[in-house]
């Protein structure tokens, strides 16, 4: 069991992927990083929280942190925060049972001016855990706003490199002055432009057939530009299949139907797991503060159709 915000664990989640100039205060990482976290919101919703819940601030800590602690206070200053005296922070877990599961959880929040220990097992307090593993899913935000980072400056490569047509070479000012105004009137929409090749140089008359040396760009051959921006999507694809969000299914020939039933799983499978993960947190604060919480996801995927009208791949979990 790791803590996100403890240096061994940073230390970990940045040596996990190859050494990037794209560091995290790139502007082009940072603004992937709040893309990806923005669309990952909409991958589960949670119903009937409390009154006077941060639904922002709450699904923040789940994401970033992994989890929270649910606590019962008779404090009357912080009613407002949960109405019915039930109110949630981040915390730092501690301590093991028999399953090394952890026992404590600690508060720290200036508002209530001194720390809170609780114990999870005796005292009224329960936490809410989105994974398996007491962490968040900012490994997986950072791991495609890389991707996307790096991607995004290829693409500003390409668009600079699709305006190079050609470079031409002068012998001296005055060929370097004709080429300029010859570019300047074609530019322009001229469609005839005639100039006097005579430039005498060195006391020799310049070759009529050469008057100026270009190098001419395949632009046809070299522009990748279109093949990057597939890239862009394949990427977020890739990330929406992750988190659990539909993705459209590319149009085959001979798609069959096990084919889209794979897809459809295969972009569940890790959602599925939180939400199982955040169902069994959910039993236990339902029945310790007498709440009705419930978690949902939602997935639509018409292109999975057998029917025409496209199949809902949806749960809710319940605890009442």
């Amino acid at each position: 069991m790791q803590d996100l915000f403890s240096e061994e664990t940073i230390d970990f989640l940045e040596n996990l992927h190859v050494p990037t100039t794209y560091v995290k205060d790139s502007i082009a990482y940072r603004y992937w990083f709040r893309s990806l976290l923005h669309k990952i919101d909409s991958s589960i919703i949670f119903r009937n929280l409390p009154e006077g819940f941060s639904n922002d601030f709450f699904m923040f800590c789940l994401w970033v942190r992994g989890y929270v602690v649910f606590f019962k206070t008779n404090r009357t200053d912080l009613k407002k925060f949960g109405k019915t005296g039930v109110v949630f922070q981040p915390c730092y877990v501690s301590g093991h049972d028999f399953y090394y599961q952890p026992t404590t959880a600690t508060v720290a929040n200036k508002y209530m001016s001194y720390k809170y220990t609780f114990d999870l097992n005796s005292d009224q307090a329960a936490l809410l855990k989105l994974t398996p593993d007491f962490c968040g899913i900012l490994d997986i935000i950072s791991f495609y706003a890389n991707k996307l980072a790096s991607l995004s400056e290829a693409i500003d490569m390409s668009i600079v490199n699709s305006k190079m047509g050609l470079i031409a070479t002068a012998n001296n000012d005055a060929q370097s002055a004709t080429l300029k105004a010859v570019y300047d009137k074609l530019q322009k929409g001229q469609a005839l432009v005639v100039y006097d090749d005579s430039t005498i140089d060195n006391g020799e008359i310049m070759p009529k057939k050469d008057p100026f040396q270009v190098w001419v760009q395949e632009l046809k051959k070299n522009f990748i530009l279109v093949e990057q921006l597939d890239c862009f999507q394949k990427i977020l694809d890739s990330f929406y299949t992750e988190i659990g969000l539909p993705v459209a299914i590319e149009k085959k020939e001979r798609l069959v139907t096990s084919e889209t039933d794979f897809s459809a799983a295969q972009s569940q499978a890790r959602i599925a797991c939180w939400i199982e993960t955040i169902e069994e947190s959910l039993k236990i604060i339902n029945q310790k503060f007498n709440l009705n919480i419930e978690v949902e996801y939602h997935a639509r995927n018409d292109d999975s159709s057998r029917n025409g009208n496209g199949v809902e791949l949806s749960r809710e979990i319940n605890h009442r």
